[in-house]
């Protein structure tokens, strides 16, 4: 649990996730073989994101075996508001994430993407959980929503990539399908 926690904050620090905001998952998983890389790694630490507006997936860098292992999965994208002009040197894609939210009131995360003026978004559904049971409390300064993305860990073994929330206690989670394969 400490290996994942200090892979994940590392992949915050790393991506600078966390400061703000990410579409609807239907992919299934692809297993890595087992020769490939150690399968006790899972999950794993997610290194970079990116979003293309071309074929509306998100992919994530994952931190094992060689480092060219990756997570996609579905995902809407749009802009949030203004003009739907898109320059030539606009158009390149993928293009990186620069912030992670997800919302348990509606059961979506939205990734905030470094294109045009700012303002373009992925937005994926997501189970959102609480790791541990305990209380369901929720205070009225708990309720905002959505929440900042503190961690992000994709599994190659269950196909699923997993956000740390910061909300309430710091152990509610949202997960979502991914396809997880090497890039080569």
């Amino acid at each position: 649990m400490l290996r994942i926690l200090a892979g994940s904050l590392a992949t915050v620090a790393a991506l600078g996730i966390g400061l703000t905001s990410p579409a609807t998952a239907t992919t299934t998983a692809s297993a890595p073989p087992a020769a490939a890389a150690p399968v006790a790694a899972a999950p794993v630490p997610v290194t970079g994101l990116t979003c293309d507006g071309d074929t509306y997936k998100c992919t994530a860098d994952l931190r094992f075996g060689d480092g060219r292992w990756k997570a996609r999965w579905d995902a809407s994208v749009f802009h949030q508001a203004g003009s739907a002009e898109r320059s030539a040197a606009a158009v390149a894609a993928p293009v990186p994430v620069t912030g992670l939210t997800c919302d348990g009131d509606t059961y979506k995360c939205t990734a905030d993407l470094k294109f045009g003026d700012g303002r373009w978004k992925a937005r994926w559904d997501a189970s959102v959980f609480h790791q541990a049971p305990g209380s369901m409390e929720r205070s009225a300064a708990a309720l905002a929503a959505p929440v900042p993305v503190t961690g992000l860990t994709c599994d190659g073994d269950t196909g699923t990539c997993t956000a740390d929330l910061k909300f309430g206690d710091g152990r509610w989670k949202a997960r979502w399908g991914a396809t997880i394969f090497h890039q080569g």
